[in-house]
């Protein structure tokens, strides 16, 4: 695969999990020129590198002319083992990275895996999977980002953005990837839950059937499940305040680094 062949691709966002990246990509597709593949990700930098670069190119053969900013939305590809593989592929692509509050995100992507893993409680899942606390180190993911890539090149995002205005959220996206930014989308006032009947859409993804769950998601029907699934207790409960009070305290020095460094506030996930 040449340099020229893989300069089709022009960006990436490359985090984080549990952080609206599923509307994203959502919002992304209604764009008409934007391309994205037509699963959400492949995880080819951080799970099946070994497949090789032209496995992975053929994500985006359909891209056409028109679509200007052509990319893929993989939320493993700000860990640091996949850093540099991407790098050694797209030296010059644009980069999205948009995080979450580490506790909430943490705790989100508990709900999402526990009755697939068994656990019965968030502590049991802290403590049987590292990754829950590493993917909340923010600070260390950007420092290996910057080591590849000049800090104009990226966009930092928060999660907190997109949910107190979605339509300045992605207007600034767009913005980054140099593509009209004064237009409808039919994801504005929605936030597409990537929690939705979590089992019945990983089956629909196995039989190919994305545009069903799209549909389901934005319809009537997917109204009704998220308040039948409220209604008989399956939203999320309380964390535990003790288990809170340690993880405030463990994320408070990485979240104060990312303050210092995007110069942002980030004092309330810190509790204050």
């Amino acid at each position: 695969m040449t340099a020229t062949e893989c300069s089709k691709v022009t960006f990436f966002m490359v985090g984080c999990q549990r952080s609206g990246t599923t509307w994203t990509d959502a919002a992304l597709r209604d764009h008409t020129a934007v391309f994205v593949p037509e699963s959400k990700q492949s995880y080819f930098f951080d799970r099946n590198y070994d497949k090789g670069i032209d496995w992975f190119m053929e994500r985006f053969d359909g891209a056409q002319p028109t679509q200007t900013a052509v990319g893929e939305i993989a939320t493993g590809y700000c860990l640091k083992e996949a850093v540099p593989r991407m790098a050694k592929h797209f030296p010059n692509v644009q980069l999205l990275m948009v995080m979450r509050n580490p506790i909430d995100r943490a705790y989100s992507n508990y709900q999402t895996r526990k009755t697939e893993c068994g656990w019965t409680s968030f502590e049991q899942a802290l403590e049987a999977e590292p990754d829950f606390l590493e993917r909340g180190m923010y600070i260390e993911q950007i420092e290996v980002l910057l080591q590849y890539y000049d800090r104009e090149k990226i966009l930092f995002l928060l999660y907190d953005e997109l949910n107190k205005d979605d339509r300045g959220y992605l207007k600034s996206i767009l913005d980054f990837l140099g593509v009209d930014s004064n237009r409808e989308s039919s994801l504005f006032g929605q936030r597409k839950n990537a929690a939705l009947f979590p089992v019945l859409r990983k089956w629909l993804r196995a039989f190919g059937l994305n545009y069903f769950i799209t549909l389901t998601s934005r319809s009537t029907i997917g109204d009704w499940i998220r308040r039948n699934r409220k209604n008989k207790g399956k939203a999320y409960q309380p964390m535990n305040p003790e288990t809170k009070e340690k993880l405030i305290e463990y994320f408070r020095p990485y979240n104060d680094r990312l303050s210092t460094l995007l110069q942002r506030d980030l004092s309330h996930w810190n509790g204050e």
